[in-house]
């Protein structure tokens, strides 16, 4: 990643969380999902840094952002992360792209602090309660949380990975610690599979916000539910390029059309938008 971005770091309800930042203008936060690590961006951000002060952090008990005592996961909690970290840089709102679990957080935050978002794109948040086979993905998780109790994370993670789509041409996103894996299936999994915020708040908050999938995801579970979303908060869905992670491996390609998403977002709310 070039030119080098700025690291630093802030305390919030017992965790420091460790946040790297690139660019200048206004605010752009990009949430992690289950892997929890923010370096899963770090190929996106110098695309993005010449339109937002663009910022990618290590969720609460992941990566540096680690804890003495690890907890199960609090998405509202997660949202006053994001908040500490909005106002460590003097700003008093953000735009807000998330992925996977980072969806469902960032939903969250649209419902209980919705003052401090400006525009919100919520990529393949898995939000399985919405899906007509709903009752398949409960036990699913259930399944996949006894793999992981008597065999481990590895076999845990083999197992999820089968309903992955799109990544004939490349790896699924790999956890940058071991740790991390454990931290996701002992405290974060079942939170980021069953737990269904209540979308019809956002709309009642007026929070500018989309949803988007990949084009490469096809009918994996995590773009279904997407459709579902976009209903519920009557908004646009956009179709991004690649698969679940292609913001890591097309950075480029990914970005321009984040890009026009949330300028359009801009420009329907009267504003110029970005420059692409």
């Amino acid at each position: 990643m070039s030119p080098d971005p700025t690291y630093a770091s802030v305390d919030s309800e017992g965790c420091t969380l460790h946040y790297w930042s690139l660019g200048a203008g206004p605010l752009l936060v990009l949430v992690p999902g289950g892997g929890g690590h923010g370096c899963q961006y770090n190929n996106i951000l110098p695309y993005l840094a010449p339109h937002f002060t663009t910022v990618a952090y290590d969720r609460r008990q992941m990566s540096l952002s680690k804890v003495a005592d690890p907890k199960p996961l609090n998405p509202a909690q997660q949202a006053r992360d994001i908040i500490a970290i909005i106002g460590a840089l003097g700003y008093k709102k953000a735009s807000v792209f998330a992925n996977s679990g980072g969806a469902i957080i960032t939903f969250e935050f649209a419902v209980s602090y919705p003052e401090y978002l400006d525009h919100v794109i919520c990529h393949e948040g898995p939000t399985t309660a919405l899906l007509d086979d709903s009752t398949y993905h409960l036990d699913r998780t259930f399944y996949l949380l006894e793999i992981y109790r008597t065999q481990g994370r590895a076999a845990a993670a083999a197992e999820f990975q089968t309903h992955m789509i799109g990544y004939e041409d490349d790896e699924v996103l790999t956890l940058a610690e071991p740790e991390n894996g454990d931290n996701f299936w002992k405290n974060e999994f079942l939170q980021f599979t069953i737990y269904m915020p209540d979308l019809r708040k956002i709309v009642d908050n007026g929070v500018s916000i989309a949803v988007a999938a990949g084009r490469k995801s096809g009918e994996a579970f995590y773009a279904r539910t997407t459709v579902k979303q976009m209903k519920i908060l009557r908004c646009e869905r956009f179709l991004l390029p690649g698969h679940h992670s292609a913001f890591d491996t097309d950075p480029e390609v990914f970005a321009q059309e984040l890009l026009k998403a949330f300028g359009g977002m801009e420009r329907r709310r009267g504003g110029e938008g970005v420059d692409v």
